[in-house]
């Protein structure tokens, strides 16, 4: 595992981690298991169990590039990385279908939110999964990384990770606000 290796798993166990439990709890769960609808993608007797097999991924994913990074363990390296991309794709597919039907559901990315699906969603996807692709290039170059290298990587990945996290806020920023009369659109 090279010295980027353990900053990437790091990012994607925050990203995955807070995904997963942002969802779980009474109101955050059925608010996801109710997104999973509005998006017309699966039929109503399914999106339970999709819900918590989403969930339940998120989960395994974030447990295996803990100890990942932890341990520096290959194949759980490669495996939460491979599990990432995947993952991402599947969710990525499903922003774009939505955005072309013009559905705006509110994204339940990380349990309950206002903001609507849109294209900043599917940039954060392509930047997730390029990290996903450093990581699995990160292990496949093999070595251990130096300790302090490592923690440092880690932090840095942790760090980036939060951002990415408070992503749909980070973008809230920067739409324009309503002023009265003007007819321009607020932000929530």
């Amino acid at each position: 595992m090279n010295q980027v290796a353990p900053g990437c798993a790091v990012l994607m166990c925050v990203v995955f981690g807070a995904s997963a439990a942002g969802k779980l709890g009474g109101a955050r769960w059925r608010a996801f298991v109710a997104s999973t609808g509005l998006l017309r993608l699966l039929p109503p007797s399914s999106r339970t169990w999709a819900a918590g097999a989403v969930v339940l991924a998120e989960s395994a994913i974030a447990t295996a590039l803990a100890g990942a990074a932890a341990f520096g363990g290959q194949v759980a390296a490669i495996a939460g990385f491979a599990g990432v991309a995947a993952l991402l794709v599947v969710f990525t597919g499903a922003i774009v279908i939505s955005l072309r039907r013009g559905d705006r559901t509110p994204c339940r990315c990380f349990g309950a939110s206002a903001s609507p699906l849109g294209w900043p969603h599917v940039v954060r996807n392509a930047v997730l999964l390029i990290v996903a692709g450093t990581g699995l290039a990160g292990v496949a170059a093999g070595g251990a990384p130096h300790p302090g290298v490592a923690l440092v990587s880690g932090v840095a990945g942790a760090a980036f990770g939060l951002l990415l996290v408070r992503f749909d806020d980070l973008v809230d920023l920067f739409r324009p606000v309503a002023r009265a009369g003007d007819g321009v659109r607020g932000n929530r």
